[in-house]
């Protein structure tokens, strides 16, 4: 089986393209960085998207775009692979997967030389690396109405520069997944 090389992606740096031609995993955006078996891509809506190389179908760059003006970059995580990625993301709140039946979100609790362990409200998944083609996380990671109904959410956008570095570890989790959990939390109690 072939695969996209990374010497292709090298040249695409800076350039708009289009991550396969349609689907859950299509996604528009700038190559921002590229390693050895993956690379980072910054959509329209800056979230940025962690793609491997084993699952891309097709990069698509119109003739007609020019060479993005990125700017400042935020922050983001990297790895010299993708399991040092990986690494690097746990203990935060991803989206793996970005659409259709594989999509999965939750808290990257471990990562292993070949899956990675999720904690998915009261459940505890293990995702082989092979079958993760996309990872976001953060606040990014969650879709825009999730956000909107954290409680709270103004407030951390107001101090998000003010408190960067003590939120890095911090998981936010939607107002509307924490009032779901008190309510089976009460409701067990009962029984």
């Amino acid at each position: 089986m072939s695969t996209i090389s990374s010497d292709l992606l090298y040249g695409l740096i800076g350039e708009s393209v289009r991550v396969n031609r349609g689907g859950p995993e299509s996604q528009k955006g700038t190559v921002v960085a590229v390693y050895s078996d993956h690379f980072i891509l910054l959509s329209e809506n800056r979230t940025f998207y962690y793609y491997q190389f084993q699952h891309l179908k097709s990069i698509t760059k119109n003739a007609k775009d020019v060479a993005a003006d990125l700017g400042a970059l935020p922050t983001f995580a990297e790895g010299e692979d993708f399991q040092g990625l990986l690494q690097n993301l746990k203990y935060r709140w991803v989206k793996i997967n970005r659409g259709g039946p594989e999509k999965i979100e939750g808290i990257l609790q471990d990562v292993s030389s070949e899956y990675v362990t999720l904690i998915v409200k009261e459940e505890v998944v293990q995702i082989p690396h092979f079958h993760i083609k996309s990872v976001n996380y953060g606040l990014q990671a969650l879709e825009e109405d999730e956000i909107y109904g954290y409680q709270g959410y103004q407030g951390y956008q107001g101090n998000q520069s003010n408190n960067q570095q003590s939120n890095q570890n911090t998981v936010y989790v939607p107002y509307s997944r924490v009032r779901a959990t008190r309510r089976s939390s009460r409701y067990n109690r009962g029984k």
